[in-house]
């Protein structure tokens, strides 16, 4: 069996791939974190001082988003293009879709609701992504002096 895994910010702006998957017949497994938005990047502007810049998915107020989440049924999207789709709740269903899926002779798409914000911390690695290196918000600079601390003490390859 062949399992891609995605996030749902991710799975927003590639899923174009789903057609070509269903015309040339790939068995594939296709599991979408759904964390109601682009995680990563979220807790990328969180650290770096700038705030959130629409990265979480919000109803807006008419001028920037601070409504709840919107949720996203993902299956919903997999059965357009005619695979086989799983809601996941839990790791128990999440269990059983995968046991189901090895059945199947088409794509599955497991639609995994996870809780926002709980995202493995860590990976021993520093992500280096650019900032604004001059701000007058003292949270972008000092992030910004962060950045260049782990940059001079980065390998150089």
């Amino acid at each position: 069996e062949e399992y891609t895994v995605v996030g749902d910010g991710g799975f927003q702006m590639l899923n174009s791939e789903l057609g070509t998957i269903m015309q040339e017949r790939v068995k594939t497994n296709i599991l979408v974190f759904d964390n109601c938005g682009f995680g990563c990047i979220n807790n990328l502007e969180m650290t770096h001082g700038v705030g959130s810049l629409a990265t979480e998915f919000r109803y807006t107020d008419g001028k920037k988003p601070a409504g709840d989440l919107i949720a996203v049924d993902y299956t919903k999207i997999g059965e357009a293009y005619g695979m086989k789709t799983y809601l996941c709740k839990s790791a128990e269903e999440l269990r059983e879709a995968l046991l189901d899926s090895r059945k199947q002779e088409v794509a599955c798409l497991f639609d995994l609701k996870v809780v926002p914000k709980t995202m493995t911390d860590g990976y021993e690695a520093w992500w280096n992504v650019g900032i604004a290196m001059e701000s007058v918000n003292e949270e972008v600079r000092a992030a910004a002096k962060e950045v260049e601390e782990h940059r001079e003490a980065a390998r150089k390859y």
